[in-house]
């Protein structure tokens, strides 16, 4: 009597854990912390739990403002565990390494880049190595998110662990991401083609905090100043501090994630300008030109 509920129900388990994995996406996680940052192992938790297949290819050491660095010269690839690689390289370099080498043929679903020990926002997703990995699957085919939780400069110093809130709040950004995964998976065209996500998370607000969908800021998240001269060796210090929260921009990122916000901004590395420029450039091109011809007269 009882053998018929108890089949049942280990039927009921294999369907679901069937079905947990089928509806699962093959991943390549990197970041530009390292390969066994707290950031990326919270990430990487999370991702496995939600059913998910994720195999890590990050930066051996702290990679940290290096954008789309490629190294141009040899590297080393280390497995340190199965499904577990770091290269002694940039995030670029890793996220290069991943889809040729690693992955090969079979390329992932999507690359998730994160979470990164501080935001990328405005402007300064153009030095961001996390952003950088991000950026490069997007060139090499691949959809891409890119996921940062903010600092508190305040924190730097502390003891015994320096950025305690942003590693406290490294699952619940996790958690996000596998929202927004799911949300991926229903409809993949929520991410445009040749667009990255880029998802900031706030430090120090409520539980859940607003989404926001922003532009991106003239600004940086992060402003570095190079102060103070010593004349005795002709050294420079730079100090960092956190950019302005409000510049103008409409819908900007810096001034929602200033107000506690998640912020959500697509990306596109795409260096083309308008159409309307290029016509003034084929007027430069036909005035240097002309000049030239008149030079050689």
């Amino acid at each position: 009597m009882r053998a018929i509920p108890f089949v049942t129900c280990l039927l009921s388990i294999f369907l679901a854990i069937s079905a947990n994995g089928a509806s699962g996406l093959n991943i390549l996680l990197t970041n530009d912390d390292g390969y066994d940052s707290e950031g990326i192992q919270a990430v990487l938790v999370a991702l496995t739990d939600a059913g998910h297949k994720v195999v890590i290819v990050a930066p051996t050491t702290q990679q940290s403002a290096t954008g789309m660095k490629v190294t141009l010269g040899g590297l080393s690839i280390f497995e340190h565990e199965p499904e577990v690689w770091s290269v002694s390289g940039s995030p670029a370099d890793s996220v290069m390494i991943g889809l040729s080498n690693v992955f090969g043929e079979r390329k992932p679903d999507l690359v998730v880049s994160g979470a990164n020990f501080g935001q990328n926002l405005g402007s300064n997703v153009m030095l961001s190595g996390t952003v950088g990995a991000a950026a490069m699957s997007v060139l090499m085919g691949v959809p891409a998110i890119a996921l940062s939780v903010g600092l508190d400069l305040s924190e730097s110093n502390a003891k015994p662990t320096p950025y305690a809130s942003t590693i406290a709040t490294f699952p619940e950004a996790a958690q996000l991401l596998v929202t927004v995964l799911q949300q991926y998976l229903n409809d993949p065209t929520i991410i445009p083609n040749g667009e990255l996500l880029n998802i900031n998370y706030p430090v120090g607000g409520p539980l859940q905090p607003s989404i926001l969908a922003t532009m991106i800021s003239n600004m940086g998240g992060f402003v570095i100043n190079h102060v103070g001269s010593n004349a005795a060796n002709n050294a420079i210090s730079a100090k960092v501090s956190q950019g302005k929260e409000n510049d103008g921009v409409e819908h900007s990122d810096v001034a929602a994630f200033s107000g506690g916000n998640i912020t959500i901004s697509f990306l596109k590395p795409d260096w083309n300008s308008s159409k309307e420029s290029l016509i003034k450039l084929d007027g430069l091109a036909q005035a240097i030109y002309r000049a030239r011809e008149q030079a050689t007269r």
